[in-house]
């Protein structure tokens, strides 16, 4: 796939906004700090007129950084030493790129397809004060197809946060009002006084290394060369049949509960040097939104993730059955309540060194031998994203190292789902193999 940039614009809010220092709560300081979001793929009409260009794009975007203004901000160090957004207007990163493949050409399933050029790129080496906190790409490919790449700096906010911001774009480029009024004041997400932790969280205990951890190892936006990405579909009846094998009919576990102990499941049996008495760790991620009380705003922009992470001898977990499993995942999704969660947040403030929890060199937190990352994109009905070509008909993560995996709804057909998890390229045949023999439609 060959891409050119044509234009690169920081585009700044339309008009003066309010300059001020917004604090960071403990869940933005312990992400990873690297923008990490999603690629969303569509469809314009040919028939279809006044669609929108970059131009009028831009525009659009300008007015809605006046509602979003800290988004045009940049990351400093307090007097302290401690993060905090610099909301000073300084805009964000838009680059409009043209390929000369179509969608046909590069398949979007292929395990060897680099993304990466679909999104801005950035040199992390520089003051962490020059990035800017959003960065978006607006790809037209041969065929007709438009990508818009959008990534948010981690520290700044998560998936949910940049859902809120494009949502706001969509409706801004179509002419519509906004319908979530943006919320910014961390301060909601504070530790109580005096912090009062009442659960050990291990979550945020070093992970199980079976080998040292690779010194040289830089937290990548992009596999690394001898990783590759298993791009996986499900339809509708292999979910039944998933669901089948975890010898439940009812509603108790989720869907997204199978998926992950499904995943967790394959991944552990593609790995030939691990021995029985390792362990084996499953980071998954929480949105604390529908979890906390009182609930955040519902336009609440920052990192509300927290962290179930089930652990296991892996010679009892390859040898249980998949209902063992799926109960494992649903006891620890299930124990992330609001009093879990606030013991969580005090807990991060009694850390003596918070820095220590942030995911990067020397930190890998996942990715060593038997040690997994799942994490659920966001629901295509929760929000729009149609920004005047309809909406997006596919979407995948712009962040895929390998240990970690993503689990999305299908957008193109009613109760399927996409899976994308990042190995060892000598593993994802194998993978992709055990996924699919297990969820045999067949036995239905």
């Amino acid at each position: 796939m060959k891409i050119q940039v044509k234009q690169a614009t920081i585009v700044k809010p339309a008009e003066e906004t309010p300059r001020h220092s917004l604090w960071l709560s403990n869940l933005d300081l312990i992400q990873v700090r690297i923008h990490m979001g999603i690629l969303y793929f569509y469809n314009p009409s040919p028939s279809s007129s006044g669609l929108p260009n970059t131009e009028s794009l831009i525009d659009s975007l300008r007015k809605v950084l006046v509602l979003f203004y800290p988004a045009a901000g940049r990351l400093q160090k307090d007097k302290n030493g401690r993060l905090e957004v610099l909301c000073n207007g300084e805009g964000v990163l838009l680059v409009e790129a043209e390929s000369d493949s179509t969608l046909q050409d590069i398949g979007l399933f292929n395990q060897n397809l680099d993304l990466s050029q679909l999104m801005p790129s950035l040199d992390y080496s520089s003051d962490i004060s020059s990035l800017p906190l959003i960065l978006l790409q607006v790809t037209y490919f041969k065929c007709g197809a438009v990508c818009i790449g959008n990534t948010i700096h981690h520290t700044f906010g998560d998936a949910g946060s940049l859902a809120c911001f494009m949502e706001a774009w969509s409706r801004t480029a179509r002419g519509l009002s906004v319908k979530l009024t943006p919320f910014f004041d961390r301060t909601v997400l504070c530790a109580r006084d005096p912090p009062s932790p009442v659960f050990p969280h291990t979550e945020y205990k070093p992970p199980p290394f079976h080998n040292p951890p690779v010194k040289s190892l830089a937290y990548k936006s992009n596999p690394d060369s001898d990783s590759g990405v298993a791009s996986l579909k499900l339809t509708l009846l292999q979910v039944k049949a998933l669901r089948a094998k975890a010898e439940v009919a009812d509603s108790k576990f989720s869907t997204y509960e199978l998926l992950v102990a499904h995943i967790w499941r394959c991944a552990c049996f593609t790995n030939e040097d691990l021995r029985e008495e390792h362990l084996t760790r499953l980071h998954i991620i929480i949105d604390g939104r529908p979890r906390l009380q009182p609930k955040l705003p519902q336009g609440y922009i920052g990192n509300t993730l927290f962290h179930a992470r089930p652990i296991s001898l892996l010679g009892e977990f390859l040898s249980e059955p998949f209902s063992t499993t799926v109960k494992r995942v649903h006891e620890e999704i299930k124990k992330m309540d609001n009093k879990y969660l606030r013991s969580a947040i005090d807990s991060l403030e009694t850390h003596p060194d918070i820095d220590q929890l942030v995911p990067g060199e020397g930190n890998p937190i996942f990715r060593c031998a038997a040690n997994f990352c799942i994490v659920g994109l966001l629901k295509q009905t929760v929000y729009e994203f149609d920004f005047g070509w309809g909406r997006p008909f596919f979407k995948r993560t712009t962040h895929l190292n390998e240990g970690k995996g993503f689990v999305g709804m299908s957008l193109d057909e009613e109760g399927s789902y996409l899976v994308f998890m990042c190995l060892k390229k000598n593993q994802l045949g194998k993978f992709q193999k055990l996924f699919y023999e297990f969820v045999n439609v067949s036995a239905l």
